[in-house]
């Protein structure tokens, strides 16, 4: 069975467990929904290098505003699945984490709250900074606050780098190449590049940066699909010959790749900023990690070309299915969440750069050598050109299929291309 068919079969099952009622036994509607409290769902609060942060940020806000906040931790990879299971068995969290490209599919949710009508279009404007206001917008209307921003690009690890002997930080694909060979053969049990070869969630975003190396694209702005081209084809053998040679795993998702270049045992991996702080609790050193973790500009094809990193923040949206009051805990939770003492705070925390204005200029922002050097390597940043679709689980699925079936051997490059580009087609093409 594909992953695609399982996703499809999981979500009938779910759908079916909520119309049954036995969704209400598992996730019990929470007493904190009366009265002056409320509920948030977190995939920070269910990572532990995070879960400190997120409980002191609760803390502080029921000793700043008088509001009780329940917690609900969800891995991230199931966020999206279990507001799907709430939804129908109408137990919604008030407020979620979720990443920005999930937005489009949440947005279809009729309990989404317009942060436009509760807070105030005017008010949002003023306080986020300019750059990030499109990142929780949907059809011109504001369903989410960003709360941490910043981009998915390429780190190095400075240490397993001199273990191996690389003093040039590589800049062209061909270079990267070579420096991944050097760790390979000088650093026992080591994965060079903990590319992430598993997981729809986690697989599209190193595609896309390598695809984009090599000057493609997967979908355009229009919807097109364009994988099946000399450079998807191109980008698909690159990775293949990098499985062959041992250069990337079998099996890694992005934690497993956060731990291998917490721990010294991969040069090279694809992250948001968020990964300082995973480098330094793998590491098991705290702050003295952030010797070692490198931000660096994704490689080129050629000397010239400009680097590319994906856009990237977490938002948080508010869910009711009956209109809420503008002083609302849910509301009064929206504006905490960009006050100075969150934002000038949290997000350096997490690992990202904060959302409003007011916070971008802090000294302490300004200030940071890890966020000032992870600016300088972020290139151009672009839109994920697959979780902006509807039909994102669908085409992650299929991108995430048809790279293992090259990456493994399974099909060459370009029949993977050549399958990828129609099923998504066909996927676009019926999506709502």
């Amino acid at each position: 069975m594909t992953f695609s068919n399982q996703f499809q079969r999981s979500r009938r099952q779910l759908i079916a467990l909520a119309g049954t009622g036995l969704a209400s036994t598992l996730f019990p509607p929470t007493l904190l929904a009366q009265g002056n409290a409320m509920s948030f769902m977190s995939f920070s609060f269910a990572e532990e290098p995070n879960k400190p942060f997120v409980e002191k940020l609760l803390a502080d806000f029921k000793s700043s505003r008088g509001i009780g906040v329940e917690p609900i931790g969800s891995a991230w990879g199931e966020v999206q699945k279990n507001i799907l299971l709430r939804q129908r068995s109408k137990t919604l969290p008030q407020a979620a984490q979720l990443q920005d490209r999930w937005l489009p599919a949440m947005a279809q949710l009729p309990e989404i709250v317009d942060l436009d009508a509760l807070i105030g279009r005017a008010e949002i404007e003023s306080a986020l900074d300019p750059a990030v206001l499109g990142m929780a917008r949907v059809a011109g209307k504001t369903v989410g606050v960003p709360i941490i921003t910043g981009s998915v690009g390429m780190l190095a690890n400075r240490e397993v780098l001199a273990k191996a002997g690389v003093a040039k930080i590589p800049v062209t694909l061909d270079e990267f190449r070579a420096a991944l060979i050097a760790v390979r053969d000088k650093v026992p049990n080591s994965v060079p590049f903990a590319m992430a070869t598993k997981n729809p969630g986690s697989v599209p975003l190193d595609a896309l940066i390598l695809v984009w190396a090599f000057g493609g694209r997967i979908i355009d702005d229009s919807g097109k699909v364009l994988v099946n081209s000399a450079e998807g084809r191109a980008t698909l053998e690159f990775m293949a010959g990098l499985m062959k040679d041992r250069l990337i795993a079998p099996e890694i998702d992005r934690p497993d790749a956060r731990r291998l270049f917490g721990q010294g045992a991969a040069a090279f991996y694809i992250d948001a900023p968020a990964a300082r702080t995973f480098a330094r609790s793998f590491s098991g050193r705290g702050e003295a990690a952030d010797a070692f973790v490198l931000p660096i500009p994704s490689p080129v094809l050629k000397v010239g070309d400009r680097a590319r990193s994906v856009e990237w923040g977490h938002v948080v949206s508010l869910f009711s299915s009956q209109p809420l009051a503008k002083d609302s805990p849910s509301a009064q939770w929206v504006r905490y969440l960009l006050s100075d003492p969150v934002q000038g705070s949290l997000p350096l925390q997490l690992g990202g750069l904060p959302a409003t204005r007011s916070a971008r200029a802090m000294p302490a922002v300004q200030g940071d050598a890890f966020l000032k050097a992870w600016a300088g390597a972020v290139g151009s940043t672009m839109k994920h050109e697959i979780g902006i679709w509807s039909n994102a689980p669908e085409l992650s699925a299929i991108l995430t299929e048809e790279t293992q079936a090259a990456v493994l051997g399974q099909k060459s490059g370009a029949a993977a291309a050549a399958s990828m580009q129609s099923r998504m087609e066909a996927s676009m093409a019926k999506r709502t």
